[in-house]
């Protein structure tokens, strides 16, 4: 009996080294997809910062329920480094394009206006569509509850931070560009 638990156990432990495994290498190409876009290393790593906002929404979530990590939830985190980032990269694309017609706090917060409401359709429909597997309806719900757990609590997270910090990265980011350029244009 010994020896048949602990054979499981490393089979466990095996498929859990594989699944952190993946969820890094999805984390790695996401960020090299985000660097070709925008052609910048600095906006890709800031649009990258919503990953661990949705982080704190997924353990969060599996903590109030009371739910453990699973192989189910591991996938729900898989999925989740590809889809909140899309958030990060409607809005910092959009401020993007608007700098080149308008100053850069304008720019700031006419992206935020104008893509509010795109970006909380599209987490409010995929929010919604998980909360019957989030409540784990039926006699498999609980199989599938993390998964779902995962990705509604770190979708919600990740786009509430999204909205209040990117401008501000954004801000931040500019302000230390100008500082760059600034001393490189003194020293010539």
């Amino acid at each position: 009996y010994d020896a048949v638990k602990e054979k499981e156990q490393l089979y466990m432990r095996e498929e859990f080294t594989d699944l952190f495994r993946s969820i890094a290498i999805a984390v790695f190409l996401v960020f090299v997809v985000m660097a070709g876009q925008f052609e910048s290393l600095r906006f890709s790593f800031m649009v990258m910062t919503t990953v661990p906002f949705a982080m704190i929404g997924s353990f969060g979530l599996l903590w109030l329920f009371d739910a453990t990590i699973s192989m189910t939830s591991l996938l729900g985190f898989l999925m989740l480094v590809g889809t909140v980032v899309n958030n990060g990269i409607l809005y910092v694309d959009t401020v993007n394009q608007y700098r080149e017609e308008m100053p850069l706090e304008k720019a700031i917060v006419e992206a935020g206006a104008s893509r509010l409401r795109p970006i909380l359709m599209t987490t409010l429909t995929t929010v919604l569509s998980m909360v019957p597997m989030a409540m784990a309806i039926g006699e498999n719900g609980k199989l599938m509850q993390g998964l779902a757990l995962v990705d509604v609590g770190g979708l919600a997270a990740s786009t509430l931070l999204a909205l209040l910090l990117l401008p501000v990265y954004y801000r931040i980011m500019y302000r230390s560009e100008e500082r760059r350029v600034g001393k490189e244009c003194a020293s010539m």
